[in-house]
């Protein structure tokens, strides 16, 4: 498990677009010694750490030894690869659900943010509340890691999501420190003498249904690497609710919005919703010749081949 990682910086509005830009231009940019990332960039080094952590945490970047040079080199993900083809400047609001459900599925790399949105059930809380139930699953998980550091990822999670300008008139609009990821509505400041914060339910218009169909191929093909294989792609649809790293956790939905989406993809007959006595499931058939890996890719092609038309 990993903490504060982001060096207290949250995700800057044009981050993303200068990491994926210098990573095609040279896969050696936050490893090999020898180059200057913070001219490149334009980012002092603190901030050249924080974005190599960020790239790699909302999935767009893997670490690996270059076939030729045997040293480690940055390189797109698949999900990098279809972004950078698409979407280099990580404007597209698909791309930024697409990210999330990365960020708050990787337990091991950005484990608050998987706390955050698996594990915490709080729906209205404070910095002591999350902090608190924070050190009981570090804990619980063997860990002994000082709660200065999970104070310093409750600020960066509030920076990620919250927007900047909600009580802020006076800051510049132009200002790049607001996060992108703020633009998803997931979290509110509701303020009040404990500074108390709520996980918001973000409106079904707002996630484009070709993205919630990927993430559902993502928890087929994850639940096949962690040893439950759904049979036939059929999910229970309290497992999408409910389940961790399922769509219902990673993107705040309750019930009545997850059915919204799916009665979307079905009036597309991209999904079936099986509706049986005892257990209610969700069939999909979209391509039924491609594995759940293979799918997942299509589903996020089609969300940008659909943009164009």
């Amino acid at each position: 498990m990993k903490y504060r990682g982001h060096e207290t910086f949250s995700i800057r509005k044009d981050w993303l677009a200068k990491g994926i830009e210098a990573v095609q231009k040279n896969p050696g940019i936050f490893t090999d010694k020898t180059l200057e990332p913070m001219e490149e960039l334009g980012i002092g080094r603190n901030m050249v750490v924080s974005l190599r952590y960020w790239m790699k945490a909302v999935g767009l970047t893997e670490e690996k030894k270059g076939e030729k040079t045997r040293k480690t080199e940055t390189v797109f993900s698949t999900l990098g690869k279809i972004i950078y083809k698409h979407d280099p400047y990580v404007e597209e609001t698909g791309s930024l659900w697409l990210l999330q459900a990365e960020l708050a599925s990787n337990k091991d790399f950005a484990t608050s943010w998987y706390f955050f949105f698996n594990e915490f059930n709080m729906t209205e809380f404070s910095k002591d509340d999350f902090v608190s139930e924070l050190f009981k699953f570090d804990k619980s998980s063997g860990g002994s890691t000082a709660r200065s550091s999970f104070e310093s990822d409750f600020e960066c999670i509030v920076g990620t999501y919250v927007s900047r300008f909600k009580n802020a008139s006076e800051i510049d609009p132009e200002d790049n420190i607001e996060s992108p990821f703020a633009e998803l509505g997931l979290v509110d400041f509701m303020g009040g003498e404990r500074k108390m914060y709520r996980k918001v339910i973000p409106p079904k218009q707002n996630i484009p249904s070709l993205v919630f169909l990927a993430v559902l191929y993502r928890m087929c093909e994850k639940s096949t690497n962690d040893g439950y294989a759904y049979k036939n792609l059929e999910i229970p649809l309290s497992d999408i609710q409910n389940r961790k790293n399922g769509a219902g956790k990673l993107f705040n939905l309750d019930v009545i919005t997850l059915m919204d989406i799916l009665s979307e993809l079905e009036s597309r007959d991209f999904v079936k919703v099986v509706r049986t006595a005892g257990l209610d499931v969700v069939r999909l058939f979209a391509w039924k010749d491609l594995d759940e890996s293979e799918s997942y890719k299509k589903c996020v092609e089609e969300y940008y081949k659909e943009l164009k038309i």
